[in-house]
This record gives C-alpha cells, structure tokens and sequence, in this order.
C-alpha cells in the first residue's frame, strides 16, 4: 500500500486508525506491565517479611534453644489420664481454699489429642465475692503450670448480688505422645 496513492482524507484516516491501534496496544501493554508490577510488589513483599521472621528467630536463637531445653524438662509427660485430672482437681481445690472461693459440681471430662498436646480438662462451678474469683484466676494460671481456661462462664449470684459464679472448664496440657 502507498501512501502517496490516497486522498488526503483516506490519508487521515489511516493516520487516525493507527494512532487508535498504537494507543490500544500501549494501553494493552502498560495494564499487563502494572498488573505484574503489582504481582512482584506483593511477591516481593512477602518474601521481605518471610526473611525478616528467619533474621528475628536466627538472632534470637539461643533464646528459642534455651526455652525448648525448659519446655523438655518441666513439660511433664501424661502417665494415666485419671491420675492427671485427679490431681488437677486436687489443686484447683487447694487453690480454691487459698483464694477464699468454694468449689462445687467437680467433673473430669474425657482427654482430647489437640495436636502437639493432650488436653486433660476438669469442669467446675466456682462461687466467692468477685476479688476472691479474681484472684483464683489469676492464681490458676502460671508459665510452668500449663493449664489453659478453655471455657468460662462468669455471672452474678442470683441470691446475693454481691458474690459470682463461674462455670469453668480448666484443662493441663500434657505432651503428646
């Protein structure tokens, strides 16, 4: 095709198209080019916090090793899961003794496998004035203990105003197997 061969108005034309088609094409081009941008960005992103959790835990080693070694030695194995919910009832009644709370309705309920633990959870009702709950609470829980409150129900004595009950699921993990 020559160019010199059309009129100015074909001429024009043709100009208009390939402009449009050039416009069209880049527009094509830089979507793809942002949309992939975007994509490393994100990718790029990632991968920086991914490396920079590896730097925290490598700097923090010995710290982490130092923290296992404890964990094996005061992490006690499960020998008999009756033995174990026994003596959590135990202590959580000599707890409540010392906090000034009574104890009522004791439940061992059935050991569950919750990935690297076993949960060996006891069901109780507790009642005592709202300082001596919160107290027992905050006594119950300790970083060599491994007792966890999987469910708490707290409401107000419906006899006396001044005094609470707790529904509470107190479980000790145990390592599993």
């Amino acid at each position: 095709m020559n160019l010199e061969n059309l009129s100015k108005s074909e001429r024009r034309l043709v100009f208009i198209t390939g402009t449009l088609f050039a416009i069209v094409l880049n527009l094509f081009f830089v979507r793809f080019f942002l949309k992939n941008r975007a994509q490393i960005q994100s990718l790029t992103d990632e991968k920086t916090e991914q490396y920079e959790a590896l730097r925290a835990l490598a700097e923090n080693s010995r710290l982490w090793e130092a923290r296992a070694t404890w964990l094996q030695t005061v992490h006690v194995k499960l020998d008999s899961e009756a033995a174990a919910g026994n003596s959590l009832i135990n202590f959580v009644k000599v707890l409540a003794a010392r906090t000034g709370v009574s104890i009522a309705k004791q439940q061992l309920s059935a050991s569950r496998v919750d990935g690297a633990v076993t949960a060996v959870p006891v069901q109780f009702e507790l009642k005592g004035n709202w300082r001596a709950v919160c107290g027992f609470l905050m006594d119950l829980q300790a970083p060599d203990r491994f007792l966890v409150l999987q469910q708490a129900r707290l409401k107000i004595d419906p006899t006396d105003a001044t005094s609470m009950q707790a529904d509470l699921t107190v479980a000790k993990w145990f390592p599993s197997k």
